[in-house]
């Protein structure tokens, strides 16, 4: 019997490496639920299509873990947001929700949201201060005991070292045209996001059945086990239209969102 070489055990260590690669990308995901499969400390990354509910999403997990674990939930948006808007936002959500501008207003043991992430943490100011003083929250967001929901279209503007520090991506139906610029180290996770909206479409027709069904949905890489996993949402009990228009039109204030 020949020994094996370091260089052969290298090899197969590679080609075994490439198999768990593969079965992630080619394996159907395991289907599972938000309280299965978030929990506090972590870093999420919730990125897809507009108007596909990935804020819905991202409160819909903050209700979630507020419920289990009775955690304040920060929803943070950018600091040039005016304090009538501010306002505004906050008497639409919950007692236990925080509307904030700045991260020193971050509580401990707290679900905090970053919508509409590449406005503020964008990848072409990697060095600036907002976005080292953002990649040292992450960095600390353990100690701290949060869970941090960052919200995006995709991964191409956003700020690498946010990206590199998630433990979740959560996607909401890409569109093709999302794997084609897409970060090349996650185009082919992009492009299975892709192929699994599209076979819950079946090629039908874009109706508002179809779509709510779509919004309901949700597919998870965990980087921790690096697998995937997806479970279906509903809106968050609170949830009114104005809170899925936050940066695009705060004024209609009160009315109802439709229902997944």
């Amino acid at each position: 019997m020949v020994k094996k070489t370091f260089l052969d055990q290298l090899r197969k260590w590679r080609k075994d490496k490439e198999e768990q690669y593969a079965g992630a990308i080619m394996g159907a995901p395991v289907k599972s639920t938000i309280l299965k499969l978030f929990t506090l400390p972590g870093v999420g990354l919730i990125l897809g299509s507009r108007r596909f509910g990935k804020t819905a999403t991202a409160h819909k997990i903050g209700e979630a873990l507020h419920n289990r674990y009775g955690v304040r939930v920060m929803v943070h948006l950018p600091k040039s947001t005016s304090m009538e808007i501010k306002r505004a936002i906050q008497k639409l959500l919950p007692d236990y929700m925080k509307v904030t501008t700045k991260t020193e207003e971050w509580e401990k043991n707290s679900v905090v949201i970053y919508d509409e992430a590449a406005q503020t943490a964008h990848a072409r100011r990697t060095q600036s201060g907002d976005a080292v003083e953002l990649d040292n929250l992450i960095g600390i967001s353990g100690q701290r005991n949060q869970f941090l929901v960052f919200i995006c279209h995709h991964t191409k503007k956003l700020d690498p070292n946010v990206v590199r520090e998630v433990n979740f991506i959560i996607w909401k139906r890409p569109t093709y045209a999302y794997q084609l610029f897409e970060r090349d180290e996650l185009s082919d996770f992009t492009m299975k996001a892709f192929d699994y909206f599209a076979a819950l479409r079946k090629g039908r027709k874009m109706t508002d059945t179809i779509r709510r069904m779509l919004k309901r949905n949700n597919l998870v890489l965990d980087f921790n086990d690096f697998r995937f996993f997806s479970f279906e949402n509903s809106l968050p009990a609170y949830w009114t239209e104005d809170l899925s228009n936050l940066f695009q039109d705060i004024n209609k204030l009160g009315r109802k969102a439709p229902g997944y």
